[in-house]
């Protein structure tokens, strides 16, 4: 009976002996294996990432809106108050020039990106629904 160890096959300039196929077989079939866990990771990697875009893109979206219609009726709040006090000074109202300037005071404190610091904390929650 011949010997295991002494059973060879032929290929590409090389010859393997029984028992070292079989290694080397596993050492495919591991590879393989890593191959597979490595893509797996880049695929769970890619949809981590594409969660964080669609995450970004609606916070973006939500602070435009946001913006766009603070602002919006930022400028029409400045509109009214000072037509109203072109009418009070063109009427000598001090009265009403006084409660005017007052208001328009009142609202250049109150920059609409005060409320910035909540929404961030509000967006830094993965969790957080934001309607609007």
């Amino acid at each position: 009976m011949p010997d295991a160890r002494r059973n060879t096959a032929k290929g590409a300039g090389w010859m393997a002996a029984t028992p070292d196929a079989a290694q080397y077989l596993m050492a495919i079939v591991d590879v393989a294996k890593r191959v597979d866990a490595n893509m797996t990771e880049r695929a769970r990697i890619a949809a981590d990432r594409d969660k964080e875009i669609a995450r970004i893109s609606a916070a973006s979206r939500g602070l435009r809106d946001y913006l766009d219609r603070v602002f919006d009726e930022r400028r029409e709040l400045h509109q009214a108050f000072f037509a109203r006090l072109d009418k009070a000074i063109e009427d000598r109202d001090p009265e009403t020039i006084r409660a005017c300037v007052t208001g328009i005071v009142d609202v250049v404190k109150h920059s609409p990106l005060n409320d910035i610091v909540e929404l961030r904390s509000v967006w830094a929650d993965p969790n957080a629904v934001i309607e609007i």
